[in-house]
Protein backbone atom coordinates (compact mmCIF):
# COMPACT_ATOMS: atom_id res chain seq x y z
CA UNK A 1 0.00 0.00 0.00
CA UNK A 2 1.64 3.56 -0.61
CA UNK A 3 1.51 6.85 1.17
CA UNK A 4 -1.47 7.80 -1.29
CA UNK A 5 -3.38 4.93 -1.03
CA UNK A 6 -3.06 5.15 3.00
CA UNK A 7 -3.78 8.66 3.21
CA UNK A 8 -7.01 8.45 0.73
CA UNK A 9 -8.03 5.56 3.08
CA UNK A 10 -7.39 7.36 6.29
CA UNK A 11 -9.21 10.16 5.02
CA UNK A 12 -12.38 7.98 3.98
CA UNK A 13 -12.34 6.48 7.38
CA UNK A 14 -11.95 10.03 9.51
CA UNK A 15 -14.99 10.91 7.10
CA UNK A 16 -16.71 7.66 7.65
CA UNK A 17 -15.89 8.53 11.73
CA UNK A 18 -17.12 12.05 11.54
CA UNK A 19 -20.47 11.29 9.94
CA UNK A 20 -20.85 8.33 12.48
CA UNK A 21 -19.96 11.02 15.36
CA UNK A 22 -22.47 13.15 13.61
CA UNK A 23 -25.25 10.71 13.54
CA UNK A 24 -24.46 9.71 17.15
CA UNK A 25 -24.97 13.50 18.27
CA UNK A 26 -28.00 13.51 16.39
CA UNK A 27 -29.25 10.44 17.86
CA UNK A 28 -28.31 11.47 21.39
CA UNK A 29 -30.32 15.33 20.81
CA UNK A 30 -33.29 13.03 19.31
CA UNK A 31 -33.19 10.59 22.64
CA UNK A 32 -32.66 13.60 24.51
CA UNK A 33 -35.43 15.31 22.52
CA UNK A 34 -38.36 12.64 22.99
CA UNK A 35 -37.38 12.45 26.48
CA UNK A 36 -38.10 16.04 26.97
CA UNK A 37 -41.10 15.86 24.96
CA UNK A 38 -42.01 12.46 26.99
CA UNK A 39 -41.76 14.82 30.29
CA UNK A 40 -43.84 17.74 28.59
CA UNK A 41 -46.47 15.15 28.20
CA UNK A 42 -46.26 13.76 31.56
CA UNK A 43 -46.96 17.13 33.14
CA UNK A 44 -49.26 18.37 30.82
CA UNK A 45 -51.40 15.31 31.52
CA UNK A 46 -50.69 16.18 35.35
CA UNK A 47 -51.62 19.96 34.79
CA UNK A 48 -55.45 19.03 33.09
CA UNK A 49 -55.43 16.42 35.90
CA UNK A 50 -54.80 18.56 38.56
CA UNK A 51 -56.65 21.39 36.64
CA UNK A 52 -60.03 19.14 36.78
CA UNK A 53 -59.39 18.20 40.14
CA UNK A 54 -59.40 21.90 40.69
CA UNK A 55 -62.56 23.28 39.08
CA UNK A 56 -64.18 20.25 40.61
CA UNK A 57 -63.28 21.02 43.85
CA UNK A 58 -63.98 25.09 43.09
CA UNK A 59 -67.58 23.41 41.25
CA UNK A 60 -68.16 21.75 45.43
CA UNK A 61 -67.12 25.10 47.00
CA UNK A 62 -69.50 27.08 45.07
CA UNK A 63 -71.96 24.54 45.83
CA UNK A 64 -71.82 24.89 49.18
CA UNK A 65 -71.34 28.48 49.40
CA UNK A 66 -74.85 28.59 47.61
CA UNK A 67 -76.06 26.22 50.03
CA UNK A 68 -74.44 28.00 53.19
CA UNK A 69 -75.92 31.77 51.53
CA UNK A 70 -79.32 30.29 50.55
CA UNK A 71 -79.54 29.12 54.20
CA UNK A 72 -78.35 32.43 55.85
CA UNK A 73 -81.31 34.24 53.57
CA UNK A 74 -83.50 32.10 54.88
CA UNK A 75 -83.30 32.58 58.30
CA UNK A 76 -82.49 35.71 57.21
CA UNK A 77 -86.04 36.03 55.92
CA UNK A 78 -87.53 34.41 58.93
CA UNK A 79 -86.13 36.67 61.44
CA UNK A 80 -87.26 39.78 59.54
CA UNK A 81 -90.50 37.68 59.44
CA UNK A 82 -90.38 37.26 63.35
CA UNK A 83 -89.40 41.02 63.48
CA UNK A 84 -92.58 41.85 62.01
CA UNK A 85 -94.62 39.62 63.88
CA UNK A 86 -92.83 40.93 66.95
CA UNK A 87 -93.51 44.28 65.87
CA UNK A 88 -97.01 43.45 64.91
CA UNK A 89 -97.58 42.42 68.53
CA UNK A 90 -96.33 45.51 70.26
CA UNK A 91 -97.83 47.89 68.27
CA UNK A 92 -101.57 45.69 69.51
CA UNK A 93 -99.95 45.77 72.63
CA UNK A 94 -99.66 49.59 72.34
CA UNK A 95 -103.30 49.96 70.80
CA UNK A 96 -104.71 48.03 73.78
CA UNK A 97 -103.18 49.89 76.33
CA UNK A 98 -104.34 53.29 74.92
CA UNK A 99 -107.91 51.59 74.74
CA UNK A 100 -107.67 50.35 78.27
CA UNK A 101 -106.51 53.98 79.20
CA UNK A 102 -109.03 55.65 77.15
CA UNK A 103 -111.60 53.17 79.08
CA UNK A 104 -109.85 54.41 82.17
CA UNK A 105 -110.30 57.86 81.86
CA UNK A 106 -113.76 57.69 80.85
CA UNK A 107 -114.57 56.36 83.82
CA UNK A 108 -113.41 58.29 86.02
CA UNK A 109 -115.13 61.29 84.38
CA UNK A 110 -117.89 59.68 84.80
CA UNK A 111 -117.39 58.37 88.42
CA UNK A 112 -116.15 62.40 89.03
CA UNK A 113 -119.37 63.35 87.38
CA UNK A 114 -121.51 61.31 89.08
CA UNK A 115 -120.25 62.46 92.48
CA UNK A 116 -122.27 65.16 94.26
CA UNK A 117 -120.75 68.53 94.21
CA UNK A 118 -117.25 67.27 92.86
CA UNK A 119 -116.38 69.34 90.27
CA UNK A 120 -114.11 67.45 87.85
CA UNK A 121 -110.29 68.86 88.21
CA UNK A 122 -107.85 67.85 85.61
CA UNK A 123 -104.78 68.21 87.65
CA UNK A 124 -106.25 65.36 90.26
CA UNK A 125 -106.83 63.59 86.81
CA UNK A 126 -103.32 63.89 86.13
CA UNK A 127 -102.46 63.08 89.42
CA UNK A 128 -104.15 59.48 89.74
CA UNK A 129 -103.21 58.58 86.44
CA UNK A 130 -99.26 59.25 87.06
CA UNK A 131 -100.10 57.34 90.23
CA UNK A 132 -101.69 54.17 88.49
CA UNK A 133 -98.99 53.66 86.59
CA UNK A 134 -95.61 52.23 87.70
CA UNK A 135 -92.14 54.02 86.61
CA UNK A 136 -89.76 51.70 85.35
CA UNK A 137 -86.92 53.46 86.58
CA UNK A 138 -88.72 54.25 89.80
CA UNK A 139 -89.66 57.47 91.56
CA UNK A 140 -88.00 60.25 90.45
CA UNK A 141 -86.82 61.01 94.26
CA UNK A 142 -85.72 58.99 96.49
CA UNK A 143 -82.81 59.21 99.40
CA UNK A 144 -80.92 56.17 99.07
CA UNK A 145 -84.04 53.59 99.10
CA UNK A 146 -83.63 51.88 95.33
CA UNK A 147 -83.20 48.59 95.88
CA UNK A 148 -85.77 48.82 98.82
CA UNK A 149 -88.27 50.24 96.38
CA UNK A 150 -87.82 47.91 93.87
CA UNK A 151 -88.25 45.20 96.64
CA UNK A 152 -91.04 46.36 97.38
CA UNK A 153 -92.75 46.73 93.70
CA UNK A 154 -91.74 43.02 93.59
CA UNK A 155 -93.69 41.74 96.22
Amino acid sequence: MTDDEFQRLKETEKRHLRAKKRLQATLDQLKQQEEVQGVVRRMTQGARRLLAETESLVDRLRGAVAEQEARFEVALDDEWEEDEGLREAEEALRDERAEQLVRRMKAEETESSMRPGAAPDADESAASEAADEPHPEGPDKTIGRMGDLRADDAS
